[in-house]
């Protein structure tokens, strides 16, 4: 019984981790933009956040990486990874994502 509860704890980790790092990237995703800054004091905040959003989120995929990689977990791999992926296109390329969700919002909303 302890064991599962451990595991479970374990989850709630790794999902507060990783939604901590979805919120830093949405944060920078949407602040970061230079192009919404009216002087060069908001462009450097925006790149300020934008350089803080990529390290948070190496950082915090590594520190969910290791108790998979301890537990050679194949399964919570691939998940790590996807999210990886998912989280990651939000930071370093925030321009395409953007194109994809209008394209995609184009398609369903006509």
């Amino acid at each position: 019984m302890n064991a599962a509860l451990a595991g479970r704890r374990g989850w709630h980790v790794v999902l507060m981790v990783l939604a901590t790092a979805i919120a830093i990237s949405v944060v920078g995703f949407v602040l970061a933009d230079p192009s919404l800054a009216a002087s060069d004091v908001g462009k450097n905040v925006g790149k300020e956040i934008d350089t803080w959003a990529k390290a948070l989120m190496l950082g915090a995929a590594g520190m969910v990486a290791i108790p998979i990689l301890a537990k050679r977990d194949v399964a919570g791999g691939a998940v790590l990874a996807l999210l990886v992926v998912l989280i990651g296109g939000f930071v370093f390329a925030p321009g395409e994502v953007k194109t994809v969700i209008g394209g995609l919002w184009k398609s369903i909303g006509g």
